[in-house]
């Protein structure tokens, strides 16, 4: 498939460019810390080591047995904001935290949440459409109402995760209106799923 030159009605979508949710000109060569949820006062060295231990089998488990299930990007940030408490901003999964320390398991869930939003805005805007368009189908409702229910509610505001960076947050905005406006004023549904046509012959 080709992703340079692709057309989409009358407008041209494209290529998206990786942009980090974070700000990562702190040196560190990663996303600064996810919220300290444990006491600092309370975390020696081994403490912290074996935090970090139960953080990775929690997001093992979650990706294997939750997210593994959940195809696509678009349906897999959509379940993950889901499970972000809008007034105190945690995250809460009732299997996990019967398992382990709630407060580690709203550390791990808030990484895969930046690590799910930032692999889906890296890819090319052509191919969020398409996800975006697979998402719609799966819930099977009119994808036209859908479309329509979107661009004027504009829930997806709400999928980033907390601490994005105010350009990433409006790159994944401006790629949502277009990918709407594309799906709503063209009719590309059954040319989106052709697997072996290019984005050049698209109207």
């Amino acid at each position: 498939m080709r992703h340079q030159g692709s057309r989409f009605g009358a407008g041209s979508l494209p290529d998206t460019v990786p942009i980090p949710c974070y700000d990562l000109s702190d040196g560190a060569g990663e996303p600064p810390p996810v919220r300290n949820v444990l006491p600092t006062d309370d975390l020696n060295a081994n403490e912290s080591t074996d935090s970090e231990g139960a953080i990775e089998r929690i997001l093992t488990d979650f990706q294997t047995h939750t997210l593994a299930e959940l195809k696509g990007g678009f349906a897999q940030l959509i379940y993950l904001a889901s499970l972000r408490d809008y007034s105190t901003g945690r995250y809460h999964h009732y299997g996990l935290e019967s398992r382990y320390d709630p407060a580690l398991v709203d550390r791990a869930l808030h990484q895969c949440h930046i690590q799910v939003f930032e692999d889906l805005i890296a890819i090319p805007l052509e191919d969020q459409t398409r996800g975006l368009l697979s998402f719609f189908e799966s819930l099977r409702e009119d994808r036209r109402r859908l479309v329509k229910t979107w661009q004027e509610l504009r829930s997806f505001q709400v999928l980033p995760p907390e601490g994005c960076l105010p350009m990433a947050r409006k790159l994944f905005d401006n790629n949502l209106e277009i990918m709407l406006r594309v799906l709503r004023e063209t009719d590309l549904w059954e040319l989106l799923h052709e697997p072996h046509g290019y984005s050049d012959d698209l109207p």
